[in-house]
């Protein structure tokens, strides 16, 4: 698999948001561009760097982003407590 790390090795915990992160720097090995690209895809995709681009395209009244962080709460926790009770499950 292709090698990638952020410039200054700032990671998922070095800021809040996608946009205020370092560029994403993909190295290319022996496997390829092809490869490389496809790691690059599958960064992007799970830093939600697209959907931000998209959201911002438009303005975006203040009560709908009340009502669309409202939202994504909802969806993590939702998550979070659905991964717990997996893990919860497997242990048993």
């Amino acid at each position: 698999m292709s090698d990638y790390r952020r410039r200054d090795d700032q990671g998922r915990e070095g800021a809040a948001n996608p946009s205020q992160r370092r560029p994403l720097e993909v190295i290319v090995d022996d496997r390829g561009v092809e490869s490389a690209l496809r790691t690059l895809k599958r960064l992007v995709l799970r830093d939600g760097i697209l959907r931000e681009l998209k959201r911002k395209q438009n303005y975006e009244k203040p009560g709908e982003r009340k009502r669309r962080k409202i939202r994504e709460a909802t969806r993590r926790r939702r998550r979070q407590l659905s991964r717990a009770l997996r893990r919860k499950d497997e242990r048993w």
